[in-house]
C-alpha cells in the first residue's frame, strides 16, 4: 500500500479522503504521472496571507494517477496543500516536491518577458529622442522669433516692413509652439505609464527567474475506479499578500444624502498573477491562534534554604534554580500542547466566528509585484445622515460640520482610513472605526465657512466681599455671537467651559445663561460636573450680520481673602 502524506494543518478534505480510501484502495504498482494545466480560479485574501485555488478539468480512464500541479510560487506554504475532486475520483495523498532547475533564462515565460522589456526600453529611448527633437525645434522657433521681431524692428517705419509677412511668420511660430506643447504633454502622460510597465515587467522577470531556479510541484495522487471526467482543485496558502479597507465618504453639496464607497486596497507580491479570479476578502487570520493565551500559576513561598537543600527525611530537595527550571519545563510542555491545539484550530476558525468575509460579485485581476496598491469596490452604501454643526468658540470661531450616520447596509464596516468629500470638494482624511450593520457613526465634514461663532469676554472684575471685606470675588461675563450665513436653519452643538474648584475654600458659580444648557443624561452626569457647557441650538437662517444669535452667561469665583488660587481664566 502506498504511504500517505497528510500534513496536520492541511484543510480537512485531503486528509479525510486519504484516511477513507487508503484502506480500501487497490494496491498501486505504478501511478501514471500526468501534468495538469491548472489556472487560478479563486482567491481568499486575508490580512498578510491568501488562500489560492487552482482548478483543472481532467479525463481519466480507470487507474491510478499522480496529477502534477507545476509552477507553484516561491511564497507557498507547502504544509497547507489540500485537494478536492468531484465524486468518482478518490484522493489518496497530496505531496509537495521541489527540485533545482539548471537554466531558466530560456523558459518561454522568461523569453516573453525579455522581449517585452526590450520593447518597452526601445519605446523609452524613442521618447528620449523625440524629446530632444522637440527641444531643438523649440530652440529653433525661439531663434526664429528673435530674428523676426529684430528684422521687423529694424524695418519699422520704412517700405521694407511687410506687416502681412511678419503676421504670417508669427502665426506659424505660434502654431508650431502649440503643436510642440501638445506633443510634449502626450510624452509626459505616456512616459510614466511605460516606465511603470517596464518596472513591473522587470519585477516579474526577477520573480520568474527566482521561481524558476527551483521548480515547485504539488502531486495529487488519485484513483479512478471507473472512467472519470470532472474537476480537481488544489488550494494552498501563500505569503506576501494582504488587503485593508478604505473609504470615500461623499456628502451631497446640499447635504441631502451621504454615500459611503466601501473599497478594498489589495497588495500582492506572491509571484503569480491572479487573472480574472473570484476574490473573497476575509478578516480571518489563519496564521494567528484562535484561542487567547493562557496564564500559568505563579507560586510564592517562604524561603527555607535548609529544607530546599535536604528534606526532613534526608532526601535531596530541588534547589531554587532547579525548581524554577522545572516550572519553565512545565510551562514549555503546556505551551507545546497549546500550540498543537492551535494548529488544528486555526484551520477550523478561518471564515467562521468573529471573522468577516466579503465575496466580490465580479472577477478581479490582481498582478503580482506591482508597486502600488490596487483599489476595488466592495459596496456603495447609501446612508441616512443627520447633519449637525459643532462649535467650540473658546478655541476657534470656525464651525465644523458633523454627520451622524447610520450603517444602513448589511456590511460590517471595518476600521480603516477614509477620505471625506462634500460635493466635488475634497475635505480631508479621517479614520473610520468598526461599525456593525445598523450601527451609528460620527464623521466630520470639515469647516463650514458660512457659519461663525465668536466668544467675547465682556467684563472681568475682582472685588472684596463679606463682612469686613473678608473675601474676594472675581466675576466674568461672556457673550457668544453666532452668525449663520448658510441660508438655512441649522442645528448647532456648542461647547464652552467654566473652571472647576478642587478645594472647598474656592466656590465657583455659573450665572444662568440666557439659553438653557443641554439636558441629555450623558451630558448631565458625565460632562457637566467637569465644568463643560453644552448647548443644543437651532440657529435660524436670519441670525446673521447685524442680527446674530447671542448666548450670554457669567461666572463668579469666590474665595477667602488670604486664599491664593492657581491662575484664573481670562
Amino acid at each position: 500500500m502506498r504511504a500517505l502524506n497528510c500534513p496536520i494543518v492541511a484543510l480537512g478534505l485531503a486528509c479525510i479522503h486519504a484516511s477513507l480510501y487508503a484502506q480500501d484502495a487497490p494496491p498501486i504498482v505504478d501511478a501514471q504521472p500526468l501534468d495538469v494545466d491548472a489556472s487560478i480560479s479563486a482567491v481568499t485574501l486575508y490580512p498578510g496571507r491568501a488562500a489560492v485555488t487552482r482548478h483543472t478539468s481532467v479525463s481519466l480512464h480507470s487507474g491510478a494517477f499522480d496529477l502534477r500541479f507545476n509552477n507553484l510560487p516561491e511564497t507557498i506554504q507547502s504544509d497547507t496543500l489540500q485537494a478536492r475532486t468531484d465524486s468518482g475520483l478518490r484522493v489518496l495523498s497530496v505531496e509537495y516536491e521541489q527540485r533545482a532547475v539548471a537554466d531558466v533564462a530560456t523558459s518561454p515565460a522568461v523569453v516573453e518577458l525579455d522581449s517585452r522589456i526590450k520593447s518597452l526600453m526601445q519605446s523609452l529611448r524613442a521618447m528620449t529622442d523625440e524629446r530632444e527633437l522637440i527641444k531643438s525645434q523649440d530652440e529653433f522657433l525661439a531663434a526664429l522669433t528673435i530674428r523676426t521681431t529684430s528684422d521687423a524692428a529694424a524695418a519699422g517705419g520704412t517700405a521694407k516692413l511687410d506687416l502681412d509677412a511678419v503676421k504670417n511668420q508669427m502665426e506659424f511660430i505660434t502654431a508650431e509652439r502649440k503643436r510642440l506643447q501638445v506633443e510634449r504633454a502626450a510624452l509626459d502622460t505616456e512616459q510614466p505609464k511605460i516606465e511603470a510597465e517596464l518596472a513591473a515587467a522587470k519585477a516579474n522577470r526577477d520573480a520568474a527567474v527566482g521561481r524558476g531556479s527551483v521548480a515547485r510541484t504539488a502531486v495529487v495522487s488519485v484513483v479512478a475506479p471507473d472512467t472519470f471526467n470532472g474537476e480537481v482543485a488544489l488550494t494552498y496558502l501563500v505569503a506576501n499578500a494582504t488587503w485593508e479597507p478604505a473609504y470615500n465618504i461623499r456628502a451631497a453639496g446640499d447635504l441631502s444624502s451621504v454615500q459611503i464607497e466601501y473599497d478594498a486596497m489589495l497588495t500582492q507580491r506572491t509571484g503569480e498573477d491572479w487573472d480574472d479570479v473570484r476574490l473573497t476578502l476575509s478578516t480571518a487570520t489563519p496564521t494567528i491562534a484562535a484561542n487567547p493565551p493562557t496564564i500559568s500559576p505563579f507560586f510564592v513561598d517562604i524561603w527555607r534554604p535548609e529544607e530546599l537543600a535536604r528534606g526532613r527525611g534526608g532526601e535531596s530537595r530541588a534547589a531554587p534554580a532547579d525548581v524554577e527550571a522545572g516550572f519553565r519545563r512545565a510551562e514549555i510542555d503546556r505551551d507545546a500542547a497549546a500550540s498543537l491545539e492551535r494548529l488544528a484550530e486555526d484551520a477550523q476558525v478561518a471564515g467562521n466566528g468573529p471573522a468577516v468575509t466579503f465575496e466580490l460579485p465580479r472577477a478581479v485581476t490582481v498582478k503580482t509585484n506591482v508597486d502600488r496598491q490596487q483599489r476595488t469596490r466592495i459596496a456603495a452604501i447609501d446612508s441616512s445622515a443627520t447633519f449637525v454643526h459643532v462649535a467650540t468658540p473658546l478655541l476657534t470661531e470656525a464651525v465644523y460640520l458633523r454627520g451622524d450616520l447610520v450603517n444602513s447596509s448589511a456590511y460590517q464596516l471595518l476600521t480603516g482610513r477614509a477620505s471625506i468629500f462634500v460635493g466635488q470638494d475634497y475635505i480631508g482624511p479621517t479614520s473610520l472605526g468598526s461599525v456593525a450593520p445598523g450601527g451609528q457613526m460620527q464623521l466630520h465634514f470639515g469647516i463650514d465657512n458660512s457659519v461663525k461663532a465668536r466668544r467675547t469676554l465682556i467684563s472681568k472684575t475682582t472685588e472684596n466681599t463679606g463682612l469686613l471685606s473678608g473675601g474676594r470675588r472675581t466675576s466674568y461675563d461672556y457673550r457668544i455671537t453666532i452668525d449663520n450665513g448658510s441660508g438655512r436653519d441649522i442645528t448647532l452643538e456648542m461647547w464652552d467651559r467654566i473652571p472647576v474648584s478642587r478645594h472647598e475654600d474656592i466656590q465657583i458659580q455659573l450665572i444662568e445663561p440666557n439659553v438653557r444648557l443641554a439636558d441629555d443624561q450623558h451630558y448631565i452626569t458625565e460632562q457637566r460636573p467637569q465644568g463643560l457647557l453644552k448647548w443644543w441650538l437651532t440657529v435660524p437662517a436670519t441670525a446673521r450680520d447685524r442680527n446674530p444669535m447671542l448666548v450670554t452667561y457669567g461666572v463668579r469665583i469666590d474665595r477667602a481673602k488670604d486664599v491664593q488660587t492657581t491662575p484664573l481664566p481670562e
